[in-house]
């Protein structure tokens, strides 16, 4: 049974934040995170806030979730009223963001640039499963503000998959559309923050990232 929660300041009303919380925020950088709690399987060793379309039934959908996150964004540039500065990162998680549809994922990320505004150069990351991308959701992704995409691999050992419950086969990553088994053209650079060079430990946890640059010169993709 939980406990009684211990004594505090009620929560606002009106959901303002005491002073002492956005002083100096001007000064810091502003990052803003959304939450995308879909799933298409559930995987065994998550304790994440995720559901599937079995475990949510008639409640909230993918369909309308997008515009229920863009409420909450409203509300929070309300609450902060101007105290922060433009968003230098804006980081879509989950649950697995890209099985919402890339024009609804930029749609959101206009209206965190509408509410706050969006700094130069700002990094917006993605994750997203193997198995929910292609070159053609990439594309729309990219063309709708998305500078990075965070992919993930939590193994290269079948069995080890098995257990995790996870869906994406051995070399999956890898091979996914611009994947780091795949040679990048030079509008494109990978970056990994547990791997290097292709390699993942075998049970670790492994997230690879890719950034997109935009370049004013066009390439052919390599193979």
């Amino acid at each position: 049974m939980p406990g009684v929660l211990p004594a505090g300041v009620p929560v606002p009303a009106d959901g303002s934040l005491p002073a002492g919380a956005v002083a100096g925020l001007a000064g810091r950088p502003f990052g803003v995170y959304v939450h995308v709690p879909f799933c298409r399987s559930r995987c065994g060793y998550c304790d994440f806030n995720t559901y599937t379309a079995a475990e949510l039934g008639s409640g909230a959908s993918r369909e309308s979730y997008p515009d229920l996150a863009a409420a909450e964004v409203r509300l929070a540039a309300r609450v902060l009223d101007g105290a922060a500065p433009p968003v230098s990162t804006v980081f879509f998680g989950g649950g697995t963001p890209t099985l919402l549809p890339p024009a609804r994922l930029g749609g959101l990320l206009r209206v965190i640039g509408a509410e706050f505004g969006l700094a130069p150069g700002a990094e917006v990351t993605v994750e997203a499963n193997p198995e929910t991308v292609d070159e053609r959701s990439l594309a729309a992704l990219r063309e709708a503000g998305i500078t990075r995409i965070s992919l993930g691999m939590q193994s290269a050992v079948p069995h080890v998959l098995a257990v995790l419950d996870r869906e994406h086969q051995p070399g999956r990553p890898a091979s996914a559309p611009g994947g780091p088994g795949r040679r990048a053209s030079s509008t494109s650079a990978w970056t990994s923050s547990t791997a290097r060079r292709g390699r993942a430990t075998p049970t670790g946890r492994s997230r690879w990232t890719r950034r997109w640059r935009r370049s004013r010169t066009t390439s052919r993709p390599t193979r």
